[in-house]
């Protein structure tokens, strides 16, 4: 089973207060060639640099793309900066779908992702394709592309606070970690970009978690999630072997009793 491949839309709202979301996969219309292209790709990267000043960077592009073209940028360590920035552009190239009770939807429709990974963790060389990394390096990049086109395939958003289990049973991200599943972060240091044409491009930070952190946010909300990483000090940079901060926490809100 790939990431997050068989879900029920039918929102539901959790003890915290979150909108719970189900899909199915959607029906195969074949390859729907992308409309734009890397609209607001030179000002995103712009942004990065800005941010992370004196990086090599190259980028994973894709080379066939269904409905939008999702590259990830990659930022190489330095020696102050000991990780890597990677961030993705062609999520904004078309709007999300955005639920009417949503206000002012004009400042959620656009957005892109990224990732912190550890100075030591193998991404290879420009010019790499997914299968010249073994999967242990390359499942955070297909985290970020699947997220990525996510919203687009299913009609729906990302945003602040938004959790995804990887399937019904949380199953592991990828081999040798815990991780069931992935929250969505915005940390201040990455305001988000107005562009040229004054839209405005929101960054959300992937953050790989815990199924039973995942549901400790269905109960209590992201505010309680973030206040617990902040306690735990956990890291921006991605460690697979994380400890799990809320191990105890045994309530299901997102199964099958939530419909």
């Amino acid at each position: 089973m790939g990431f997050l491949d068989k879900f029920r839309k039918k929102p539901a709202t959790s003890p915290g207060g979150s909108p719970i979301y189900r899909y199915e996969t959607p029906k195969d219309q074949g390859l729907r060639v992308p409309q734009a292209f890397g609209t607001y790709a030179e000002e995103i990267t712009a942004h990065f640099e800005s941010l992370f000043p004196g990086r090599e960077s190259f980028v994973f592009h894709e080379l066939l793309s269904d409905l939008v073209h999702i590259d990830v940028n990659v930022m190489r360590p330095t020696e102050k900066g000991n990780f890597y920035v990677l961030y993705t552009t062609g999520m904004s190239d078309l709007p999300m779908t955005l639920p009417d009770e949503v206000p002012d939807p004009a400042a959620w429709q656009y957005a892109e992702l990224y990732l912190f990974l550890p100075g030591d963790w193998d991404l290879g060389k420009a010019g790499d394709l997914a299968h010249d990394m073994p999967e242990s390096s390359y499942w955070p990049i297909r985290m970020m592309k699947f997220l990525a086109r996510f919203p687009h395939e299913y009609e729906t958003w990302l945003g602040w606070g938004h959790t995804m289990p990887n399937g019904p049973d949380y199953a592991p991200l990828a081999e040798g970690t815990g991780f069931g599943g992935m929250v969505l972060a915005q940390p201040s240091a990455i305001e988000p970009l107005q562009t040229q044409d004054g839209t405005q491009v929101n960054f959300y930070l992937i953050v790989p978690a815990y199924k039973q952190e995942i549901e400790y946010k269905l109960k209590y909300g992201m505010e309680a999630l973030d206040q617990l990483f902040m306690q735990n000090k956990m890291p921006l940079a991605l460690d697979p072997l994380r400890p799990n901060y809320c191990p105890d926490f045994t309530e299901i809100l997102d199964g099958p009793d939530t419909q």
